[in-house]
């Protein structure tokens, strides 16, 4: 049950960061990104001088090269959804990164699953249909594909199976480490080479990033948080199921956007929430 509580408390990270990234207005996805960067690189530095050094082997850099690129772009899309769409129609569509796992985790690390586990991976993902409920009046079928229509909802789907495949890499440098190591190694090298290129690309001045130190720093400590709980709960559980349980954060995210954003439909993105929640539930109970 350990798992359990640090996948939830990357719920929580993971909620808290994308509302605050909703009320940054004057700020775009690119510029959310280099301050949020910028501020988590002293974080990441101190906690990487602190953690142990484990042996590492060719399989490690391999993934760790590989997993770069496969964060990056999940990364900057995220944002991007967040801040073109309700971030109450957008964020829900994270729901199907478990279903999308069942695939990457039997391939790249051969997890399994059992009945329990497949049930509550599905009330997830039925959860997202019944956020978007009232379109079934335009047919059965509109809920599932209303997403067409909605930027942030698409590009949402394509972050989600990104990141199925980043989860999965992500374990096995893990298994070829540590959970801690690998996690500040990495988002240290990563927030550079990241930041870098919107500097050296001119998406991002520095003049933004030192004007938003109060915000930067808050975003950086949500970051921080967030992938620390992620990679200790990832570690000790199948990737699948602490996926699964980090995307309660939906279940958050939603009830924040309509107490603070002001976002309409609660009924039904709350009821679709709910059954997600429950999803969670026999995941965590049975699976």
């Amino acid at each position: 049950m350990i798992w359990f509580i640090f996948a939830l408390l990357t719920a929580f990270a993971v909620a808290t960061r994308d509302i605050s990234v909703k009320t940054y207005q004057e700020l775009n996805a690119l510029e959310v990104a280099g301050i949020e960067l910028f501020w988590s690189i002293p974080l990441f530095a101190l906690g990487f001088f602190f953690v142990p050094q484990p042996e590492l082997d060719q399989t490690f850099w391999e993934v760790f090269l590989i997993s770069l690129p496969l964060n990056a772009v999940p990364y900057l899309l995220y944002l991007y959804a967040i801040k073109v769409s309700p971030i109450s129609l957008a964020v829900p569509f994270l729901s199907f990164t478990p279903l999308f796992m069942l695939f990457t985790g039997f391939i790249t690390l051969d997890e399994t699953i059992n009945l329990w586990g497949g049930a509550g991976i599905l009330c997830i993902v039925c959860g997202s249909y019944v956020l978007n409920l009232d379109q079934a009046k335009h047919g059965i079928f509109k809920p599932l594909t209303a997403f067409i229509h909605e930027r942030g909802s698409w590009v949402m789907l394509i972050v989600a199976f990104l990141y199925a495949f980043a989860a999965a890499f992500g374990k096995k440098a893990l298994l070829h480490s540590s959970p801690l190591y690998f996690s500040y190694f990495f988002f240290l090298v990563f927030n550079c080479l990241i930041l870098a290129g919107l500097i050296l690309s001119g998406k991002i001045r520095w003049g933004v990033i030192l004007d938003h130190k109060k915000k930067g720093m808050w975003l950086g400590g949500l970051f921080m948080s967030q992938i620390t709980t992620h990679y200790v709960a990832i570690s000790l559980s199948t990737a699948v199921y602490m996926i699964a349980v980090k995307r309660s954060s939906i279940l958050l995210t939603v009830l924040l956007s309509w107490l603070i954003l002001k976002e309409g439909n609660i009924r039904n993105r709350g009821l679709g929430a709910l059954l997600m929640f429950c999803g969670v539930l026999l995941i965590t109970l049975f699976g």
